[in-house]
C-alpha cells in the first residue's frame, strides 16, 4: 500500500470571478511555477468539494435504485442511477453544441456576396460588408469561448461519473462473498477501475451529438436550400447514408469492446499472479510458460483491438474524405440540372457541409462508439457478484516472514478490540522473537481465543478445547487435560521432574508417519510473559521506492522507438508517401473547384470527342484519389501504431520477467499493473487515434497555408507571427502540462495498489471491521488522482482558449483585409481565403492542441519504454551448459559468499563459507532477519552474490539461471498456485505423462481430491488456487518437487502455516522420496530439523554455528542451545533426546575431521568405509562425490594417486595409526574450484 500525500493547496477555481472562470486565468500562477521548475504533487490544488470521491459515490444513489427496483420487482439498472444523478446538469450543455455551427456560415456567405455583386461605389453595401466581417470575427471568438466552456463542463461531468463508479466498485469489492471472489479475479476489477471506467470520461464529450446531429442536419438543409435549392439533398443523402453505416460500426465496436475487455481481464489477472508470485516463478524457472500464456492472451486481445482500430480508421478516413464526396455530388447535381455555380454558393455550402460533416463523420460515430463501450462497461460493472506509517510492499514483500507475522499481531493489538481471535500468529517467528510478543502482555486483560498447532502455549491458557475432525473431544485447563488422559498429553513432556509422570519416548529420527497423533507439537516458539521493557534489537526493513517521473520534453528518440516498434524503415517511408499523396489530392480538389469558378469555365462544356466535362472529370478523379489514399493512410497508420503497442507490451513483459526480484520488493503491484493496464490501454486505443488525427490535421494545415498563400500571398504576413506565437505558447503550456500528466499517471498507481492489497486481504479487513477505514483510504487515493486529472482538464482548456483567441485575430485580419483589398480580389479568392481562414482557425488550434495531447500521451509510451529497459538478471542460458545429468550428487559449496539485495543496500550475508554434502539433510535456523531466506536467494541467484557457490564441480555464476534453477527444487513458505489447469500448475512445460502426474498426486495424497474435480487434471483453478486450502496448495508444491526429481531440495518454512497432519505428510514424503537428495530446510519449528544431519545457525548474516544437532547442544553459550531452551523444559528435553538418537544413528561409518585442520570448516565429517583389517595399509574413505563403493574409490584413488582436479571433490587417503583404528592420519585434498586446491594432513576421529 502506498502513502497518501499531505494536504494540497486550496483550489483557486472555487473563488475565481466570472472572467477568470471563462478564460481560466486562475491557472496562471501554476503555469508560472511550471515554467520555472518541475511540478510536484505538493503543487496540485485540492480537489473541489463537489468532486470528492466520497461525496460523488454517495450521490450516485445506487442503493436507492436497488431499493426501488426491489419494490417494482425488476432488476436494478446502473444506467438509471447515473441518469437520475446527472441528467439535469448535463442536459443544459447540449444547447451550446446546437448553436455552435450554424451562425458563422451565414455571415461568411453574406460577405462573399458583396464581392460577387462587384459594386465598388456602393458605400452602404461596403458598410454592410464590414458588419458581416465583424460578425465573422465576433462569432469566431464567441463560439470559441462557448466551445471550450462546453468541453470543460462535459469532461468534468465524465470525471464525476468515473469517480462515483470507482467508489462504488471498490465498495462492492469490499462486500464480495467468498463464493463471489471465486468468480471474480483481481485482474477483472483492476481492469474495471482502469479501462472500463475511463469510458465515462469519453462518452460525455460526444453524447449530445446523438441528438444534436439530426437537428443540425435539418438546420443545414434549410440554409442550403436557400443557397442551392434541391441539389443540397444530394449532398445530405451522402450524410444520411453514413448514419446507418456508423450505427453498424457502433454495434461492431460494442462487440469488439466486450471481447477485448474479457481478454484484458484475463491478461491483467495473469499479470497480477505473475507479479505476486514472481519469486516462485523465478525459482521454478517458469518464466517461459508464463510468457507464452500472457503472449497468447495478448495476441487474442490485440486481434480485437486491431479490428476496433480498423473501424476507427474507416471513421477517420470517412471524416477526411466525406467533405470532398459531398461537395462533388452536390455541385455535380447542381450543374447537371442547369445551374451556374458562384463563389458565395460554393463556399457557403463548403462551410455548412464542413460543420455538419464534423458532426456526422467525427462526433456522431464517436458518440455511438463511446455509448456502446460505456454500455459494455456498465454491464461488466453490474456483473460484479456480491511506525504505523512506514510503507511496506504488497503482501509485506519487503518484510521477512517473521516480520509479517509480527505486523499482523501488532495490527490486532492496534485495533484495541474487546475480543481477540488469534489464528496461530506465532507460527512464522523464531523462539527468541516469540518470547517478546504480547499475547500474555498487553492483551492479558482481554479475552483471547488462540487457534494453534503449538501446544507449548497451552500452559498459559485458561481453557483448552481439543478439536478433532470438526468435533470437540476434550475441554478443560492444562492440568485437567493432563489428568484426563486425552491423547495429546502423551506427546508432552513434563515440566518438572517432581510431577513423576513419564513422557513418551522420543521418536526415531526420520520415522514420523501419519499413524502418529496429528496434534503433536511442531513448533518451538515460546509464549513470553517477560517484562515489556525486554526489547528485541532493531531489524532493517526495506522501504518502498518512490515511483520515478522523467523530466523535460519527450525527445525525438522516444518517438522513433515508438514508430520502430510497429514498423520497419521501409514501412515508415511508405507511411510518409501515403500521407503526402492523400493530402496532395485533398488540396488539389479544393484548388480545382476554386479555379473552375474563378476562371468561369463552362461547367457543361463537353469535349469534342464526347468524353465529358473537364471540371467534372478532374473533380471526380481528384475525389476518387482522395478517397483511395485517405482510406489507405488511415488503415495503415492504425495498423502500425497498434502493432507498436503490441511490441512494446511484449518487450515490457519480457523485461519484467528478466528483472531481478528486488524490483518487485520495492515497487508495489499497483504501480506495475498501472503500466500494464492504463498505460497500455492508452497505447492500444487513445494514442493511435490521437496520433492519426494529429498527423491528418497537421498535413491539412500545411496544405491550407500552401493553397491560401498561392491564391493570396499576403495571407502569409499574419500567418508567420501567428505560427511563432503558437509555438511559443505550446512550449510554455507543455512545460506544465507534461508534469501534470506525469503526476496524473503516477497518482493512479496507489489506487490500483490499494485495490489489489484490499482484495488479497479481504478476510482480514472484514475480521477487523475495517471496511470504512479502507474505503476512506481509497477515496483519499482517488482524490489525489482527481487533483491531477482536474488540472489536466483545465490546463488543456486554458491552452485551447488562448489558441482560439489568437486564431480569432487571424480571422479578423483576413476578413477585414479582404475588404481593404476589395478592388483586387475575386469572389472565388475571397471565398477560398475566408473559408480557409475559418478552417485554419479550427485546424490550427486543434492541431496544436492535438500535438500537445500526443506529447502528453507519449508519457505513457515513456513509462512503458522505461519498463522495457529495466536492469536485467544474468542470461537464462549461456554457452557454458552443465552436463545433462548435473547435479548427480548434490554437493553445494559456499566459498566466502557475500550477498546484498541491491548494489547500495546492506550486506545481508557476510563471508559465508560452508559445504552441504551429498544426500545430507541440513537444517538452517536463526532469529528473524538472520539471513536464512537470503542464503536461499543467493543459491538461486535471485540477486548475484559475491564469492563462489559451487554445485557438483560447477561454478553457478558461470551457467545460465534456468540451467541452475531448474536443477533445484523448492517448497516455499507461501504456496502459490496459478490460474490455469491443475496440469499446468504441476507441469507447465508438458514434460511428464499423465501417469507421472497422478503418481505425484498420489504420493502427496491429493489424487482423490483432484479426481473429484469436474475435469480432473484439466480443471481450471481459481485465482491463486483459492479453491484449494493452504495445506492442499502446499501439497501441490510438494508434488511439483517430486516431479522434478532433482538432487537438491530447498524447504523454506514450508510447514509454518499448515496443520499438523499436513506437516506430518510433508515430512514423511520428504524422507521417503528425497532420501537420495541434499535437503536444506529453513525452519522456526526446531523439531522439524532436530533430526537433520547438521544444523547451520545464522546470526546477523554470519555463520554462528554449523555442526550436528547433538554437538551444537553441548555448547551452552551457543545460539542453538539457547533457542532450544526457550521452547520450554519439556520440549527442550524432547529435542535433546532426539538429537542424541540421531547422533548414535550416524556414528556408524562416520569419520570426523578434527580442527585446526583447514579443511574441517568445509567438511567436518565424512562417511567412509572403515578398513576391517588392522594392518597399516592405506585406508580409502569414499569421495563425497563418488559411489558408496569403497573398492571403486580405492581403485580410483589408491595410495600415491595424484591430487584430483575436479571442483568440489574431496578425497581422503588414510591408514590407521594404531590397533584400535583411532587417530587416523590422512592426506586430504579438497578442490574448491578449478584453481584452488587445499591439501592438508589432518587427524581423523
Amino acid at each position: 500500500m502506498e502513502p497518501i500525500k499531505k494536504d494540497a493547496k486550496s483550489n483557486p477555481s472555487a473563488t475565481a470571478n466570472l472572467f477568470s472562470q471563462i478564460f481560466f486565468c486562475w491557472l496562471n500562477p501554476l503555469f508560472r511555477i511550471g515554467s520555472k521548475r518541475r511540478l510536484e504533487e505538493d503543487d496540485m490544488y485540492k480537489v473541489l468539494l463537489e468532486d470528492g470521491s466520497k461525496r460523488l459515490g454517495e450521490e450516485l444513489y445506487w442503493d436507492h435504485e436497488v431499493e426501488k427496483a426491489t419494490k417494482e420487482l425488476r432488476t436494478p439498472k446502473l444506467t438509471k442511477a447515473i441518469i437520475r444523478c446527472y441528467w439535469r446538469s448535463y442536459a443544459v450543455l447540449g444547447v451550446f453544441t446546437l448553436i455552435e455551427v450554424l451562425i458563422q456560415p451565414v455571415f461568411l456567405g453574406k460577405l462573399i456576396q458583396y464581392f460577387e455583386r462587384n459594386e465598388p461605389d456602393n458605400m452602404a453595401a461596403l458598410y454592410e460588408a464590414y458588419g458581416y466581417a465583424a460578425g465573422v470575427s465576433l462569432s469566431t471568438l464567441g463560439l470559441a469561448l462557448l466551445h471550450h466552456l462546453y468541453f470543460y463542463h462535459v469532461q468534468r461531468a465524465g470525471m464525476k461519473i468515473r469517480i462515483a463508479m470507482c467508489h462504488m466498485i471498490y465498495r462492492k469489492a469490499l462486500c464480495l462473498s467468498a463464493t463471489a471472489m471465486g468468480q471474480t479475479t483481481t485482474g477483472q476489477i483492476v481492469n474495471l477501475l482502469s479501462n472500463d471506467v475511463s469510458k465515462f470520461d469519453e462518452v460525455t464529450i460526444f453524447l449530445h451529438f446523438l441528438w444534436v446531429g439530426p437537428l443540425q442536419a435539418a438546420a443545414v438543409i434549410g440554409l442550403l436550400w436557400q443557397e442551392i435549392g434541391v441539389s443540397c439533398l444530394a449532398g445530405m443523402a451522402v450524410l444520411i447514408f453514413l448514419m446507418p453505416l456508423q450505427t453498424m460500426f457502433g454495434k461492431l465496436f460494442s462487440k469488439y469492446r466486450s471481447k477485448t475487455a474479457a481478454f484484458t481481464d484475463n491478461r491483467i489477472r495473469t499479470m497480477n499472479e505473475v507479479v505476486s508470485g514472481i519469486r516462485i516463478i523465478k525459482m521454478y524457472a517458469w518464466e517461459k510458460p508464463f510468457a507464452a500464456l500472457v503472449n497468447d492472451v495478448r495476441r487474442k486481445e490485440i486481434s480485437k483491438i486491431m479490428s476496433s482500430s480498423y473501424l476507427r480508421g474507416l471513421n477517420m478516413a470517412s471524416f477526411f474524405t466525406a467533405n470532398k464526396i459531398i461537395l462533388f455530388v452536390t455541385f455535380t447535381v447542381y450543374v447537371l440540372v442547369g445551374n451556374k455555380i458562384s463563389a458565395s454558393r460554393v463556399f457557403v455550402a463548403m462551410s455548412l457541409y464542413s460543420a455538419v460533416r464534423l458532426t456526422f463523420t467525427l462526433f456522431f460515430p464517436a458518440a455511438i462508439e463511446k455509448v456502446s463501450e460505456s454500455a459494455i462497461s456498465i454491464r461488466r460493472i453490474k456483473l460484479l457478484p456480491d511506525g504505523d506509517l512506514t510503507v511496506i510492499g504488497d503482501r509485506g514483500a519487503t518484510l521477512s516472514g517473521g516480520q509479517r507475522a509480527r505486523v499482523n499481531l501488532a495490527r490486532a493489538v492496534y485495533q484495541d478490540a474487546d475480543i481477540y481471535l488469534l489464528d496461530d500468529p506465532l507460527s512464522a517467528v523464531d523462539a527468541e522473537v516469540g518470547r517478546h510478543l504480547c499475547i500474555c502482555g498487553i492483551l492479558k486483560e482481554k479475552p483471547r481465543i488462540l487457534v494453534t498447532h503449538q501446544l507449548q502455549y497451552l500452559k498459559a491458557a485458561d481453557q483448552i478445547l481439543v478439536l478433532k475432525e470438526g468435533h470437540m473431544v476434550a475441554r478443560g485447563t492444562y492440568s485437567e487435560l493432563q489428568r484426563s488422559g486425552v491423547d495429546f498429553t502423551s506427546l508432552l513432556k513434563k515440566d518438572e521432574e517432581e510431577e513423576g509422570e513419564k513422557g513418551e519416548a522420543p521418536r526415531s529420527p526420520r520415522s514420523r508417519t501419519l499413524s502418529q497423533n496429528p496434534v503433536r507439537s511442531h513448533s518451538t516458539s515460546v509464549l513470553s510473559v517477560k517484562d515489556e521493557s525486554d526489547q528485541l534489537p532493531a531489524e532493517p526493513v526495506h522501504t518502498m521506492a518512490e515511483e520515478t517521473r522523467t523530466e523535460g520534453t519527450i525527445g525525438l528518440r522516444m518517438y522513433w522507438k515508438y514508430f520502430r516498434a510497429g514498423a520497419n524503415v521501409i514501412m515508415l517511408i511508405l507511411f510518409v508517401l501515403l500521407n503526402l499523396l492523400a493530402q496532395a489530392f485533398y488540396i488539389l480538389h479544393d484548388w480545382w473547384l476554386s479555379y473552375c469558378q474563378s476562371t468561369n469555365v463552362d461547367m457543361l462544356h463537353v469535349f469534342p470527342n464526347g468524353n465529358g466535362d473537364l471540371c467534372i472529370l478532374c473533380s471526380s478523379g481528384l475525389t476518387g484519389a482522395t478517397i483511395i489514399f485517405g482510406f489507405m493512410r488511415s488503415l495503415f497508420m492504425f495498423n502500425a501504431l497498434v502493432s507498436s503497442a503490441e511490441t512494446l507490451h511484449s518487450r515490457m513483459f519480457n523485461s519484467i520477467l528478466r528483472t531481478p526480484v528486488r524490483f518487485f520488493d520495492i515497487n508495489p503491484i499497483g504501480r506495475i499493473l498501472n503500466r500494464f493496464s492504463k498505460d497500455i490501454g492508452h497505447l492500444d486505443s487513445l494514442l493511435p487515434w490521437t496520433f492519426v488525427d494529429f498527423i491528418q490535421v497537421f498535413l491539412q494545415i500545411i496544405g491550407v497555408i500552401a493553397v491560401a498563400s498561392s491564391v493570396i500571398p499576403w495571407i502569409l504576413i499574419p500567418v508567420l507571427p501567428l505560427l511563432i506565437s503558437f509555438l511559443f505558447l505550446r512550449r510554455y503550456f507543455l512545460r506544465t502540462s507534461r508534469d501534470v500528466k506525469r503526476i496524473e499517471s503516477t497518482s493512479r498507481s496507489p489506487v490500483f495498489s490499494h485495490l489489489s492489497s484490499s482484495l488479497q486481504g479481504l478476510c482480514t479487513i472484514r475480521a477487523f471491521k475495517a471496511e470504512e477505514r479502507f474505503q476512506q483510504t481509497f477515496d483519499a487515493h482517488q482524490d489525489l488522482h482527481s487533483e491531477a486529472w482536474f488540472l489536466f482538464l483545465t490546463t488543456s482548456r486554458w491552452f485551447a482558449v488562448r489558441l482560439d483567441g489568437m486564431c480569432s485575430v487571424f480571422v479578423t485580419i483576413t476578413a477585414f483585409g479582404c475588404l481593404l483589398l476589395k478592388d483586387s480580389m475575386k469572389p472565388g479568392d475571397v471565398g477560398l481565403a475566408l473559408s480557409y481562414a475559418v478552417t485554419l482557425m479550427g485546424m490550427f488550434q486543434w492541431g496544436v492542441r492535438q500535438s500537445a495531447e500526443v506529447e502528453n500521451m507519449m508519457t505513457s509510451v515513456e513509462r512503458v519504454v522505461e519498463y522495457t529497459e529495466l536492469e536485467s538478471e544474468a542470461p537464462w542460458e549461456t554457452p557454458k551448459r552443465p552436463p545433462p545429468d548435473w547435479p548427480n550428487w548434490g554437493l553445494i559449496t559456499f566459498d566466502r559468499v557475500n550477498f546484498s539485495y541491491s548494489s547500495d543496500g546492506p550486506v545481508v550475508l557476510k563471508n559465508i563459507s560452508a559445504m552441504f554434502r551429498p544426500r545430507e539433510k541440513v537444517g538452517i535456523v536463526g532469529r528473524t532477519g538472520a539471513g536464512k531466506s537470503s542464503l536461499i536467494s543467493a543459491l538461486f541467484r535471485l540477486m548475484e552474490p559475491e564469492g563462489k557457490i559451487i554445485v557438483d564441480r560447477v561454478l553457478t555464476s558461470e551457467i545460465g539461471l534456468h540451467d541452475l534453477r531448474q536443477k533445484m527444487s523448492i517448497i516455499p513458505q507461501d504456496p502459490m498456485l496459478f490460474t490455469g489447469t491443475m496440469r499446468k500448475n504441476l507441469d507447465p512445460f508438458s514434460q511428464h505423462s499423465d501417469h507421472d502426474l497422478w503418481n505425484a498426486l498420489e504420493e502427496v495424497q491429493l489424487k482423490a481430491a483432484v479426481e473429484e474435480l469436474p475435469n480432473k487434471l484439466e480443471t481450471e483453478l481459481a485465482e491463486s488456487g483459492s479453491n484449494f486450502s493452504m495445506g492442499q496448495r502446499q501439497l501441490v508444491c510438494l508434488a511439483r518437487a517430486i516431479l522434478r526429481k532433482n538432487r537438491i531440495l530447498i524447504i523454506d518454512e514450508a510447514t509454518a502455516n499448515v496443520d499438523p497432519r499436513t506437516d506430518e505428510l510433508i515430512q514423511k514424503t520428504i524422507r521417503d522420496k528425497f532420501k537420495e537428495c541434499t535437503v536444506l530446510t529453513i525452519a522456526h519449528r526446531l523439531n522439524t530439523i532436530i533430526d537433520s544431519d547438521r544444523i547451520l545457525v545464522l546470526d546477523a548474516g554470519r555463520i554462528h554455528e554449523y555442526d550436528a544437532p547433538h554437538v551444537l547442544l553441548q555448547n551452552q553459550n551457543g545460539i542453538f542451545y539457547k533457542m532450544v531452551q526457550q521452547t520450554g523444559k519439556a520440549e527442550a528435553a524432547s529435542l535433546l533426546q532426539t538429537a542424541k538418537q540421531v547422533s548414535r544413528a550416524q556414528e556408524s561409518g562416520l569419520i570426523s575431521i578434527i580442527p585446526p585442520c583447514q579443511i574441517a570448516k568445509y567438511v567436518p565429517t565424512c562417511t567412509c568405509a572403515r578398513n576391517p583389517e588392522k594392518e597399516p595399509r592405506p585406508l580409502c574413505c569414499q569421495s563425497v562425490l563418488d559411489s558408496p563403493s569403497s573398492a571403486a574409490c580405492c581403485s580410483r584413488f589408491g595410495s600415491g594417486s595424484s591430487p584430483p582436479t575436479s571442483a568440489g571433490e574431496l578425497i581422503l587417503l588414510a591408514g590407521p595409526s594404531g590397533a584400535d583404528r583411532r587417530g587416523f592420519q590422512a592426506h586430504i585434498y579438497l578442490i574448491l574450484d578449478h584453481s584452488a586446491i587445499v591439501r592438508s594432513e589432518c587427524r581423523l576421529n
